[in-house]
């Protein structure tokens, strides 16, 4: 019997989980009601997130569709990406901090998107961007930031000296 109550306490945790990603996948970007008493409004770390993703991102994809191919199809990659770190960063501005078994599982969704990343670089060996898609794959890492406690910038900055070596290249 106690089996079974074991069973059915996952089964409620993995509801939850499930329900938790559900919600925040189904909103659409910008309205997500109220959060921290501001009715409408994202939070500060959600909105710097947003002014990065109408710049810098916005940016990046434009000069790969310029280039088109691989560099278009890897950017567009890069893109998911970003949307899915942006989700995790909306979650993480409404809801307290899950159980630390649980991060594994809402971080899911960003490390599918860098490991899709790098397994297109791999399989475009050939490519004659190879340089260019290998920067970019040596520093979507840098999502990760989130996992990293307590201090990310030093991460962050060894997943830029990783792309420098490939752009050194070019």
């Amino acid at each position: 019997m106690e089996a079974m109550q074991g069973l059915v306490e996952r089964l409620e945790q993995a509801v939850g989980r499930l329900e938790l990603l559900s919600a925040v996948s189904h909103r659409p970007p910008g309205n997500c009601g109220e959060i921290n008493g501001v009715n409408g409004g994202v939070a500060p770390s959600v909105e710097a997130f947003d002014k990065l993703m109408n710049s810098t991102v916005a940016e990046f994809l434009k000069k790969s569709r310029i280039l088109a191919g691989d560099v278009e199809t890897h950017a567009e990659m890069v893109h998911s990406a970003f949307q899915a770190q942006r989700a995790f960063l909306l979650m993480a501005s409404q809801y307290q901090q899950p159980q630390e078994n649980d991060v594994a599982a809402l971080l899911k969704p960003i490390s599918e998107k860098i490991q899709e990343i790098q397994t297109f670089r791999e399989r475009n060996r050939g490519s004659t961007m190879f340089n260019h898609l290998s920067a970019v794959s040596e520093s979507i890492p840098a999502l990760g930031w989130i996992a990293v406690s307590p201090k990310p910038g030093p991460y962050v900055k060894e997943m830029n000296d990783a792309a420098t070596f490939y752009t050194n290249r070019c």
